[in-house]
């Protein structure tokens, strides 16, 4: 029988808080408040980046965005191999005790001490393998991230268990607005792609640093094979998973085969679909996934909850990727100079995966949180070979033809995520797909009217014309879908935190 002394918890909660969780409307509230902290924890970075995003494209070229995208896709493929993730098995498991904690925190560590070594005195090699010598350099410098994200896995944790959203938003603050201080004060002075090395190596710095000030956790000495195996069952299909969505095969194939300036166009256009995803789902995924895993025992309020979120997650992001794929060739034009003018295609084609990525992440969340984490590992590891095949496939003929045919790939492999959430909602997949009704016909509204545009004012100039479409979408698909969907809104206003219950 454990003591209160071995359970490994925040310390500003009770165990009945957090260990023998009930859906109760201070719960919920707390879960809603978690989406707003986490909407403000990706805001912040989400802003930032795109202005260092696109200011450094002023300074830097395509070949240089390649060439800081291969090394970075090296590094973090290393940390994808690692058990990063039992850090998330810390937040599913029901009973954590400190010998759980303490475990997890030196498997991780251990892991990122050793898998930085080979980059110090191996990095010539690595360049020759990978067959551009530029990257030796770069590359013991960027493999400073591996031990920094792994030391905070548990600390990260300990947050996201306690469901304090608002100490995650702040770390990310701090952790973000001094890398990009950092990133645009070398562009300014004219070091080139080290900007970016830089501030990938603060941004985690910083971070690793905050997560242990704002949890409040200490690592131990409490460490047993009993305790890790308790956590490997989900620990290690949540490491693959989250190996399947951070490795970064695709870049080192179209890096190594394609070259550098292909593989910094492709980058452009990800990362702009990346900040967008993230905009979305970095406010949805910890919160749902730590909201789900507390009612994996009460399935009706489960499901209440996994619907209001999902509905949530397409109400924003179906809007928001299908206005990027109308306004992304004019926006790349107002915004940047010629040089960038290949990637607008690329952009268009990763604006239909992110309108199914959006709502992906909530089915990603459902599927861990009630004990099936193995599921979602397959679904993306077939998602992510087949990437790697077509990109092998198609790089010779250039941009367009890789992005249509990974992008139908994507397509046609997503009814299966679709019928594994149907599953454990005991529905049917045309029931769960009917919930997106509402948020498909509102943007619809919108489209049409962003699409006539160009028509109906045909003497616009092109930013006039991008400032008239963007501001069409903002008036027309916001009153729509409040108007459609007045039922959710109801709802989802039940659940918003009232002034004696805000805290996250």
């Amino acid at each position: 029988m454990s003591t209160p002394a071995d359970i490994a918890k925040p310390p500003t909660l009770g165990p009945a808080d957090d260990y023998h969780p009930h859906l109760t409307t201070g719960r919920s509230a707390s879960a809603i408040v978690g989406v707003l902290w986490s909407s403000l924890q990706t805001l912040i970075p989400t802003v930032s980046s795109a202005v260092v995003f696109f200011v450094s494209a002023m300074f830097l070229s395509p070949a240089d965005f390649g060439l800081v995208g291969l090394a970075s896709s090296i590094v973090v493929s290393v940390v994808a191999f690692s058990p990063l993730a039992f850090g998330e098995a810390l937040i599913q498991r029901r009973t954590l005790l400190k010998s759980h904690a303490d475990s997890v925190f030196w498997l991780t560590a251990g892991f990122g001490v050793l898998a930085f070594i080979p980059f110090v005195f191996g990095a010539d090699l690595i360049s020759k393998l990978i067959g551009d010598p530029a990257i030796a350099i770069i590359l013991p410098v960027l493999a400073l991230r591996i031990p920094l994200d792994l030391a905070s896995a548990v600390p990260n944790a300990m947050i996201v268990r306690s469901m304090k959203f608002k100490l995650i938003a702040m770390r990310t603050a701090v952790a973000t607005m001094v890398s990009v201080v950092i990133c645009l004060t070398m562009l300014v002075a004219g070091f080139g792609y080290w900007a970016l090395v830089g501030s990938q190596v603060t941004a985690s710095l910083v971070t690793c640093a905050m997560a242990y000030w704002v949890s409040g956790w200490k690592p131990g000495l409490s460490v047993t094979w009993t305790a890790l195996r308790d956590l490997f069952g989900n620990g290690a299909f949540l490491s693959g998973d989250r190996m399947l969505s951070t490795i970064k095969l695709d870049h080192l194939v179209l890096g190594m085969f394609g070259g550098t300036v292909i593989l910094g166009l492709f980058l452009f256009a990800q990362r702009i679909f990346s900040m967008l995803t993230q905009l979305i789902g970095g406010a949805l995924s910890s919160v749902t996934f730590a909201l789900l895993s507390a009612l994996q025992d009460d399935a009706d309020k489960s499901t209440q909850a996994f619907e209001i979120a999902s509905f949530v997650s397409a109400a924003v992001s179906l809007p928001m990727f299908v206005a990027l794929a109308i306004v992304a060739q004019d926006l790349l034009a107002v915004m940047l100079d010629e040089k960038w003018a290949g990637a607008a295609f690329a952009v268009q084609a990763f604006s239909v995966v992110g309108v199914l990525a959006g709502i992906g992440v909530v089915q990603a969340a459902l599927i861990k949180s009630q004990g099936k984490p193995q599921w979602w590992f397959y679904y993306q590891l077939v998602q992510q070979t087949t990437s790697v095949a077509v990109i092998l496939l198609t790089y010779s003929f250039g941009l367009p033809t890789l992005m249509i045919v990974l992008v139908a790939k994507t397509v046609l492999f997503w009814p299966v995520s679709v019928a594994m959430t149907a599953r454990l909602l005991k529905r049917s997949a045309w029931s769960y797909l009917a919930s997106f009704q509402n948020p498909m016909v509102a943007t619809a509204l919108m489209a049409s009217a962003m699409i006539a545009v160009p028509s109906v004012f045909p003497d616009l100039g092109q930013a006039t014309s991008l400032g008239l479409q963007l501001a069409l979408a903002v008036v027309i698909y916001c009153p729509a879908i409040l108007l459609l969907s007045r039922a959710r809104m109801r709802e989802l206003r039940r659940f918003l935190p009232t002034k004696g219950n805000t805290t996250a």
